[in-house]
């Protein structure tokens, strides 16, 4: 048998090439990987969800991290501060209210948050420059459905002397508080047992908080591959047909307690539900139900939906981020300013705040009626502009 040395040289060389090919190639990815990996555990450290400056909390899942200023974190001009309670307001936050002042906490998600604008343009503090009476404290955070604001003020908020309570939400957050995880954070959760709310999943797991930041923040692929797949193997948490059956009764208990527990200290509470675009051309399941609890309840109730209807579309147009911007969908500065402008309304409407801001220099100005003074007055605000 003849050998073809050149054509044997040639296959030998061929070889070679592929094999340093191969073995660079595999080098690369080696070096690539280690370096993409030492890369993203440096910004898993260092760097924090895109939606607010966040840490994990046992008992909450995630809440701001205190004492926090970043500039231009939703663009330019656009803030975000938080004080030494974690609380996002530019000032700190004492226990006592400062003598002529009416505190106001706003509790809420990234809405009352401020998602996407700067902390001077939110909603919750233009109600302190539509009056100089008011002393707001913002306890939103991004993500949280109504199980955790409800719980974060139990926690931060309850202890501070304040007289008004503002308990904002969106349709959005009912929904959360049927599920242990949000946007792959553990969450809590609460349930009733014999009409008594009690919190599960808490300590909230360390581990996933960990797991699910890498995959937000330091973009790691493999790892949010897997978490694609555990997904899709896992039984969907759709929204049922009898959702308002399963978490209407554990919401309906959260209103009823924050109510009786501000009845309790002397505070006038306000339960907001805030209207996001689609509430503009529908009316989903959550607000027709949130309207009829609030009636059964007998609740101060604001619903800002039909205001909002009744606006021409180019200016609600104004109210909403674009789809192609940072924190879309939620509320620009002139949302903000809008929601400020309509609850500063209704807050006047109200006797008992009227009252207490005539009332804001009096030494004992916590003795000045009480909320079932406010009950008895028949004041439920809810449809305003619907009727």
């Amino acid at each position: 048998m003849v050998v073809n040395k050149k054509r044997m040289r040639f296959i030998g060389g061929t070889k070679h090439i592929l094999a340093f090919v191969l073995i660079s190639g595999l080098v690369f990815v080696i070096i690539e990987g280690i370096s993409s990996t030492a890369i993203a555990v440096f910004q898993m450290l260092h760097d924090e969800p895109l939606s607010a400056p966040s840490h994990y909390d046992k008992s909450l899942g995630w809440i701001s991290i205190p004492n926090t200023h970043i500039p231009n974190y939703y663009g330019p001009g656009k803030y975000v501060r938080t004080n030494a309670r974690g609380f996002r307001n530019d000032a700190e936050t004492s226990v006592r209210v400062a003598t002529g002042k009416l505190r106001l906490i706003c509790s809420g998600d990234s809405f009352t948050y401020g998602q996407g604008v700067a902390n001077n343009r939110t909603w919750c503090h233009q109600l302190s420059e539509l009056n100089d009476q008011f002393q707001t404290v913002n306890l939103g955070q991004p993500g949280y459905g109504v199980d955790q604001i409800y719980l974060r003020y139990l926690r931060d908020g309850i202890t501070l002397e304040h007289s008004i309570h503002i308990f904002a939400f969106v349709d959005g957050d009912l929904n959360r508080m049927g599920r242990l995880e949000q946007h792959r954070y553990g969450k809590p959760a609460l349930v009733l047992d014999d009409d008594v709310l009690v919190v599960e999943n808490v300590p909230v797991p360390r581990f996933r908080w960990w797991v699910s930041r890498a995959v937000e923040r330091a973009d790691f692929r493999s790892i949010g591959l897997v978490q694609g797949v555990l997904a899709r193997l896992s039984p969907r948490k759709a929204v049922s047909a009898d959702v308002t059956e399963r978490i209407g009764p554990v919401a309906s208990r959260v209103f009823q307690t924050v109510q009786q527990l501000n009845a309790e200290k002397n505070i006038v509470s306000i339960f907001m539900f805030l209207p996001t675009e689609k509430d503009i051309g529908t009316d989903t399941a959550w607000r027709r139900w949130v309207v009829a609890t609030m009636n059964a309840l007998g609740s101060p109730f604001v619903d800002l939906t039909p205001a909002l209807r009744s606006l021409p579309a180019p200016r609600i147009a104004t109210f909403f981020i674009p789809e192609s911007m940072p924190a879309a969908g939620h509320y620009t500065e002139a949302g903000n300013e809008w929601v400020a402008e309509v609850l500063y309304d209704y807050l006047l409407d109200i006797p008992r705040i009227q009252t207490l801001l005539d009332a804001t220099n009096a030494p004992q100005i916590e003795n000045i009626g009480n909320e079932n003074s406010l009950l008895g007055e028949g004041i439920f605000y809810f449809d305003r502009w619907a009727r």
